[in-house]
């Protein structure tokens, strides 16, 4: 059998790129807001590797609209990404 090295694919590739400009880190759901998304199964691996952290969480309030009228709010939270550092 083959030795295989494992190797990012291109989305994980494109996660660490982006992290780079995000010195305390980020969450998937500020990325998506941003413009950027991302699947936590593309993330988990970069963490199981090393490469990546969570280093806590963030909650974020959002509004409830329905038909245009904010009806009421919910807390989101989401984990916080970030690079391991390699000092």
């Amino acid at each position: 059998m083959a030795n295989k090295t494992w190797s990012m694919n291109d989305t994980q590739k494109d996660f660490v790129a982006v992290l780079k400009g995000y010195e305390n880190g980020i969450t998937l759901f500020e990325l998506k807001l941003a413009g950027k998304e991302f699947k936590s199964g593309s993330v988990n691996t970069l963490i199981s590797k090393g490469i990546v952290e969570i280093t806590g969480e963030r909650e974020f309030v959002c509004d409830i609209v329905f038909n245009g009228v904010v009806v009421g709010k919910s807390t989101k939270t989401g984990k916080v990404y970030k690079l391991v550092s390699n000092d």
